[in-house]
């Protein structure tokens, strides 16, 4: 439990009632549409954000002291959803104290704090507002962190500067099946010294005008959501779950969260596609790999990420797969290397796909931390392939048992690689995971 959790909890045990912000987006309203540049086009999305704690959120022009709003598009398409486009984050500088979420506006707030119950209305126009956009890689979403002044800030540009950009192609809707999804969400710091930072995004469903692909809501918002539930609860229609995808969440001890979706299509011929889409709630180490057990061989594996612009200076170059017969890992080059590499930061989604002979079951992948700290990684459950049985004494696979699987184990061992994590407690590696593969080497193959 984060320490801002477990403050709240002594203080509500011992009977002391905690007054805190809790921001959450209430409501995603009306769509600006414009022209595209190039092969780009941008929109720019209302937002309605809902103070539903118990005492004012700051919201102080500038200064490090006020909300900052991201707003993204996902489409879910042939089965598969995936994040199209994301905006630079506007920089709040005024609330009006508004009831839109109906939770009963209390009385306290003003222009530079938005009061308990209150809601404070940005339309498009306002959230398309270059002056006040800012870059995603200054945010700290986990903290509510940022500089102040930031990057960029009073900058002005062209119709889609800074703005929610999507590729022409991405906007064109295959069938009458495709959906299309923004999420917003707003970061504060007040509301993450609160321990309130788990539940500021929320989903809408929108549609997409095929003839000139102006964009627009329609329902509800779907409140504390972020959009990656989208894939499991409409992916068979509008309302109609798929069954197929879990979806996990994943917490970095002391940091932030993940989302992990998986899914398996069968094929019908005997093979199968796994499909995967990992969002980064607010977790500003990053995820910068992905592993999935598979030891039955890969095939067309596939990558999908989002594109960053405006000078926002992260690296949009696509992860690149690899197979080493015992899984398959995508990653992005090490932070050591480049730290603006493309790793998964906060408010995106990547997704992973590849196709294999082996019918699903749950089980662990592991997802590589890019910011450096402890762990490296974390584990998570998901749907994969099974694994085809395999001598564990035979550890490199080349069908003698020898001084060299001793060696390959204990490179997997001191790389803290999931394969040599063999035996409990799972997660750590230590002297039972190397007992138990002495055991087995001195017991031979069959």
């Amino acid at each position: 439990m984060h320490r801002f959790a477990t403050a709240a909890a002594l203080a509500v045990s011992a009977g002391i009632a905690n007054a805190s912000p809790d921001i959450i987006c209430g409501e995603l309203t009306n769509v600006n549409s414009y022209s595209p540049v190039g092969d780009i086009r941008a929109y720019a999305v209302g937002t309605t954000a809902c103070n539903k704690g118990t005492s004012n959120a700051n919201w102080i022009a500038n200064s490090v002291n006020h909300p900052v709003i991201s707003t993204t598009l996902f489409k879910l398409e042939d089965g598969r959803l995936r994040q199209i486009g994301v905006s630079f984050v506007k920089h709040s500088w005024g609330a009006i104290q508004g009831n839109a979420c109906g939770f009963g506006c209390q009385s306290g707030g003003n222009w530079q704090a938005l009061g308990p119950g209150c809601s404070d209305p940005y339309s498009a126009n306002l959230n398309a507002a270059q002056t006040d956009l800012g870059p995603r890689f200054e945010i700290n979403a986990y903290t509510g962190e940022f500089p102040w002044p930031p990057a960029f800030i009073n900058q002005t540009g062209n119709q889609i500067f800074k703005r929610l950009q999507v590729p022409n192609h991405e906007m064109v809707a295959s069938s009458s099946d495709t959906l299309f999804f923004v999420e917003g969400m707003y970061v504060a710091r007040d509301d993450t010294l609160a321990g309130n930072n788990y539940n500021n995004a929320s989903y809408r469903r929108m549609v997409v005008n095929q003839s000139n692909f102006t964009m627009s809501g329609i329902g509800q918002t779907f409140r504390e959501i972020p959009a990656i539930f989208a894939w499991r609860d409409h992916g068979l229609g509008v309302g109609i779950p798929d069954p197929s995808v879990t979806i996990s969440q994943i917490d970095v001890p002391g940091e932030g969260r993940f989302f992990l979706a998986s899914k398996a299509v069968d094929l019908g011929d005997g093979t199968w596609r796994y499909e995967y889409g990992l969002h980064n709630y607010n977790s500003h180490r990053s995820a910068g790999s992905i592993s999935i057990p598979v030891n039955t061989g890969s095939a067309e594996p596939g990558f999908h990420g989002i594109f960053y612009h405006s000078g926002e200076p992260i690296d949009s170059s696509p992860w690149t797969p690899e197979d080493n017969g015992s899984s398959i890992t995508w990653s992005t080059v090490d932070y050591a290397v480049n730290p603006n590499a493309n790793a998964i930061r906060w408010g995106t989604m990547y997704n992973f796909w590849f196709e294999t002979d082996a019918a699903p079951t749950t089980g662990d992948i592991e997802i590589g931390l890019f910011r450096p700290g402890s762990p490296s990684s974390v584990m998570a459950s998901a749907t994969v392939p099974t694994l085809e049985d395999a001598c564990l004494a035979d550890f490199n696979g080349d069908g003698q048992v020898n001084f060299f699987d001793i060696s390959a184990f204990m490179d997997a061992f001191n790389a803290q690689d999931p394969a040599a994590d063999i035996a409990e407690p799972f997660g750590v590696w230590n002297f039972f995971d190397v007992a138990a593969f002495m055991d087995a080497y001195n017991a031979g193959c069959p």
